[in-house]
């Protein structure tokens, strides 16, 4: 029995796990144990031109998108929920850091927030940055990571979570 993915209640799933406790868990109620067993699959994502080696992320709903990560770069995609297809994917710049990094292919997700009406999709790396997209479209940010200045500490810089993994970059 398919479900009608239109005539379904909208129900966001903004952060990992669905809630800060991580709970995985959903007051929606449109599959039951008694119609489970007739639900058919609606659509299939492929992530093969993405590289993606394994399903480890868990996607988040916003605003009627997917995002989720794939591949070992940790691609950032925005998927339709309708029908799988990809709306926009961004990938982290190459630098001489993602060679190194114990985190290749692992990703959990997104990070999500909504600053002053923008929707934003945090990420961080495989060559951990932090990086922040704008939701609609998968550019990053104008002028994030660059230095703010905050009276009585010295100038901010790029969102580096690892000063140094013993390379020069």
């Amino acid at each position: 029995m398919p479900i009608s993915l239109g005539a379904q209640e909208t129900i966001e799933w903004t952060t990992l796990g669905n809630d800060f406790a991580h709970t995985r868990s959903t007051p929606a109620n449109q599959i039951t144990p008694e119609n489970f067993a007739d639900l058919e699959v609606a659509w299939e994502w492929n992530g093969a031109s993405f590289e993606a080696q394994s399903g480890r992320s868990t996607p988040s709903y916003i605003n009627g998108r997917l995002y989720t990560v794939a591949g070992a770069r940790r691609h950032v995609v925005a998927i339709d929920p309708t029908s799988g297809a990809t709306i926009w994917s961004y990938r982290e710049p190459d630098t001489g850091r993602w060679e190194y990094s114990m985190r290749a292919d692992y990703g959990k997700g997104i990070g999500y927030a909504n600053i002053d009406g923008r929707d934003v999709i945090y990420t961080i790396s495989p060559g951990f940055f932090l990086t922040a997209l704008d939701a609609e479209t998968g550019r990053p940010l104008e002028g994030f990571g660059e230095p703010v200045p905050i009276d009585g500490f010295p100038e901010t810089g790029v969102v580096v979570l690892l000063k140094d993994l013993g390379h020069p970059y």
